[in-house]
């Protein structure tokens, strides 16, 4: 289940071999460049990023840091390190596509979502954050949003980490990167473990978790070439509890998922000049989760995406163009036990062929982007997804955009099986949602605030909860009416002097079938102040708040509605610099131990503490 291509191996060898010539020569710091929202390096859209300094002051669970960005919602199945889902603006899980290092990471053998509860910042630089239609850039996982891992270091780095926290809780990593004018060289090595808290409401026993996760990464200029590789590798171990029938709801019991997750990609560029710039990649992701039960194999998937792109940019005065064509293909791969309710063996592959374009123009305070994708799918009908936007003005910038997304079936959706549970339905038609956006920017010397109005119309909703009483099971099936999700998003940040203030609220509605949709809380907040108290302490607080939602009770049927509470989340830190080269850091994550739940039936993790203690050499 867990053979990796030798092709991959080949790429890894030849990625190694260029880390070590770059390091020879790095030296200095390299330039920002944001391609989560354009090929072409630039956007007139509103990329919100998470810098290295707050990924350095993460603990325990990068999903609560991702929980402050607007409009984004995640809910988790029990401890930190369990299942944890994302949802953009009303949107569902699958919506969002992650990238890493430009490479579509969502799992084929996973529903095309991405598991953020075994992300590991390890090796991670920043994150970039996109919210709306982005499939005329990105292809069918991005309907609703993109969310951009990026791995590639700006500056020389050289640390040891080392944090305790309840729980038996340890989290390590070590990072050395080398950056320079004529290239760079990075390596990562991250360990997380703990015996975790207990996810079922009843009972006392522990749900624990751990990962490693290990990152490569290397250019080097030569000549009018610029090559460069990345790979990251994560292999980790989830416990979790049973939902066994009449209540469908978390038991004590002894189950655990074994998984890993191997991403490598490959990429030249070629700098012809100022006015013409190509560029190829090839890219490959791999998951594999094996399921046990009472310490017994019960079923497993291997999930695979592979994705060639060659493209070209140009650029001409104050206007911009990118054409990119791009071949992926996808695969499933499912063993299991048979049963005489069927057969869970399998093999599933998808490909798809497109042509993409796009579009910039800026003519003094005006600019205007274009963007469009066609896709020839094997499995489905050929789909066409585009993007119009324009802002006007500086002070405030404002902004407005349309664009059409797409999202194909899942292979889950379609042949997935879980025995007595859920069947696929092969018959199922792509989603397409159509959303308008439009907003105001304000920007000064010592702050920054927006505002932004978004709508967006689904037509043939998945839902993949439908009981086929012929069957016995649950399947999926395209919704015959049209799912609506609309709302308001305000940010900002103000600089007060040696302290900065940072703000968040988005309010999202999301229905179908005239009901609100699950786990997608109408209200989100969040509030954070940090500021240096002397040259050496310093502190932050933050406040997040998330409004009520609601959730399925499959106890009943049919299923009924059960609403989950809102709650507060207080986080506080410090920090304090012992020498110049040493650190030690405070962290309390839901200081108040605040009881919440983000999808039914299971207990919140509670408050938990870690101190940690970094060492540059």
């Amino acid at each position: 289940m867990r053979r990796i291509p030798n092709y991959m191996a080949f790429v890894a060898a030849l990625g190694v071999a260029t880390l070590a010539q770059a390091a020879s020569t790095a030296t200095d710091r390299i330039a920002e460049t944001l391609v989560t929202a354009s090929r072409l390096g630039v956007t007139d859209q509103r990329v919100f990023v998470l810098d290295n300094a707050e990924l350095g002051r993460t603990a325990f669970h990068v999903a609560d840091l991702l929980a402050h960005l607007p409009g984004l919602a995640m809910s988790t199945a029990g401890p930190r390190g369990a299942l944890t889902q994302a949802r953009v603006r009303g949107a569902e899980a699958n919506h969002l596509l992650v990238l890493i290092d430009g490479v579509p990471a969502n799992d084929p053998a996973g529903g095309s979502e991405f598991e953020f509860g075994g992300l590991d910042p390890a090796g991670v630089d920043r994150i970039e954050y996109l919210a709306g239609p982005q499939s005329a850039v990105w292809g069918s996982d991005a309907l609703a949003g993109v969310l951009h891992i990026v791995t590639r270091p700006e500056a020389n780095r050289r640390r040891l980490s080392v944090a305790f926290g309840g729980n038996d809780t340890i989290d390590a990593d070590a990072a050395w990167a080398r950056v320079g004018e004529q290239g760079f060289a990075a390596v990562s090595l991250g360990h997380h473990r703990t015996a975790g808290t207990n996810a079922a409401l009843l009972g006392d026993e522990k749900d624990g978790f751990d990962r490693t996760a290990l990152q490569l990464g290397g250019g080097r200029r030569i000549g009018r070439w610029e090559l460069s590789f990345s790979g990251r590798s994560r292999t980790g171990r989830t416990e979790y509890d049973p939902t066994p029938a009449p209540h469908f709801v978390p038991a004590d019991g002894d189950r655990r998922t074994d998984g890993d997750f191997a991403m490598l990609q490959a990429s030249a560029r070629f700098n012809a000049g100022d006015a013409f710039v190509p560029w190829i990649r090839v890219a490959s992701v791999r998951t594999a989760r094996d399921n046990f039960a009472e310490s017994a194999f019960t079923d497993g998937t291997v999930g695979r995406k592979d994705v060639a792109t060659l493209a070209g940019n140009w650029r001409l005065g104050r206007h911009r163009a990118n054409i990119t064509a791009e071949f992926g293909r996808e695969t499933l791969r499912q063993a299991g036990a048979a049963t005489a309710f069927g057969n869970p063996n399998q093999r599933q592959r998808m490909s798809t062929a497109s042509l993409a374009g796009e579009f910039q123009a800026a003519l003094g305070p005006f600019a205007v982007s274009a963007s469009a994708r066609a896709d020839a799918n094997d499995a489905f009908d050929d789909s066409l997804a585009y993007r119009l936007g324009a802002a006007v003005g500086t002070m405030p910038r404002w902004f407005a955009s349309v664009g059409r997304g797409i999202k194909n079936p899942t292979f889950v959706e379609r042949f997935g099986y879980t025995p007595d549970t859920f069947v696929g339905n092969p018959q199922l038609e792509p989603e397409t949602g159509t959303g308008l956006e439009a907003g105001a920017r304000w920007a000064w010397e010592r702050g920054a605030l927006a505002v932004a109005a978004f709508r967006t119309v689904l037509e043939r909703e998945i839902d993949g909860f439908h009981f086929d009483a012929a069957q016995g099971a649950f399947t999926a099936r395209n919704l015959e009416c049209t799912s609506r999700r609309r709302g308001l998003e305000l940010s900002g940040h103000v600089a007060l002097g040696r302290a900065t203030l940072d703000a968040a609220y988005s309010y999202v509605e999301s229905t179908a079938e005239g009901e609100p949709e699950p786990r997608r809380p109408r209200h989100l907040a969040s509030v954070g102040l940090r500021g240096d108290l002397s040259p050496r302490l310093a502190m932050g607080a933050s406040l997040r708040h998330s409004g009520a939602a609601w959730d399925r009770d499959f106890s009943t049927w049919p299923a009924t509605r059960v609403r989950l509470d809102g709650f507060r989340l207080l986080r506080l830190d410090a920090e304090y610099a012992a020498t110049p080269r040493s650190r030690w850091q405070f962290i309390v994550e839901n200081a108040l131990d605040a009881g919440y739940a983000t999808v039914y039936g299971y207990r919140s993790p509670g408050v938990a503490a870690m101190v940690r203690m970094e060492l540059y050499i």
